[in-house]
């Protein structure tokens, strides 16, 4: 019986334990657009990430002269993201967004493909949106990538 009672117990105080808190399993990225121009090609975008609170939001902007290509070390404003593009193929219709962490008690790496051609796709593109742009894109609402 004192068997019994102890278990009880036990689980009862097990079932009123604080929880840990839970580590996300996402980040989130608003206000995501790319252009290519005649000129040089920009992608920008506000990252924020649940893991770490402090470090975000934080404006995420990268820039490169038209041939060049992304820079592989891009970083956004706060310096504790990459900004990434695999296999970059210079197509802003269909292309891969890689976000790393750079630092951190929690490591984060995601990536998100990007395609303008997909069924129910919330990435938008407009071809010769003016004079001297070749493609504008923006994703409308929230991107998630998980990491």
């Amino acid at each position: 019986m004192k068997f019994i009672i102890a278990s009880v117990l036990l689980a009862a105080s097990s079932a009123l334990a604080v929880p840990h808190a839970r580590r996300a399993s996402s980040i989130a990225i608003t206000d995501l657009t790319a252009r290519d121009s005649v000129l040089d090609g920009i992608v920008s975008f506000t990252l924020t990430d649940p893991n770490y609170p402090d470090d975000t939001p934080t404006d995420c902007y990268t820039f490169w002269n038209n041939g060049d290509g992304p820079d592989p070390s891009a970083r956004c404003y706060n310096e504790e993201y990459y900004i990434r593009f695999p296999a970059w193929a210079d197509d802003f219709n269909s292309f891969t967004l890689e976000v790393e962490r750079v630092n951190g008690t929690i490591a984060e790496d995601g990536t998100a493909v990007l395609d303008s051609s997909a069924t129910g796709t919330n990435w938008i593109c407009e071809d010769d949106p003016e004079s001297g742009v070749n493609i504008e894109c923006a994703y409308s609402g929230t991107l998630e990538i998980a990491v």
